[in-house]
């Protein structure tokens, strides 16, 4: 084989890694990339319904995994979330004594979140599912 020969298999072959290692590195980016866009977020108008014998300023609403709270104003908390966020009505720390664990929803630009003490949302909420399964 011939100097010249070699010389155009290595480049042959050098063209071929780099085309294969161009595509690896566009399919690689690519799908990478669509993973690095920052979440969406949402301007979230929390409005509170409270059917409850205790006053609006017990509650809050709270963002558990952002760490956030809010307390109500006129019956309404604003909070800016991943749109994928979870929101719960839960007990101001201003009232120790009181105790209410209302169930995480995922957040809409427009939200209502129902005190209801005469039944244990938690309860109300494996209720419901239970009825939506059986259909009762």
């Amino acid at each position: 084989m011939g100097a010249a020969t070699k010389i155009f298999i290595t480049l042959v072959a050098g063209a071929a890694t780099m085309v294969l290692m161009l595509s690896i590195y566009y399919l690689l980016i690519t799908s990478f990339g669509e993973n690095l866009d920052a979440p969406k977020y949402l301007d979230v108008t929390i409005r509170l319904q409270n059917e409850c014998s205790i006053i609006d300023d017990a509650f809050i609403a709270e963002a558990p995994e952002q760490r956030q709270t809010r307390k109500f104003h006129n019956g309404v908390a604003k909070m800016r979330l991943p749109e994928a966020a979870k929101v719960k009505l839960s007990v101001s720390p201003l009232f120790p004594d009181f105790v209410y664990d209302g169930v995480p929803e995922t957040v809409t630009p427009e939200m209502l979140l129902i005190a209801d003490c005469s039944v244990s949302p938690r309860l109300k909420s494996i209720f419901g599912a239970m009825r939506d399964r059986f259909g009762e």
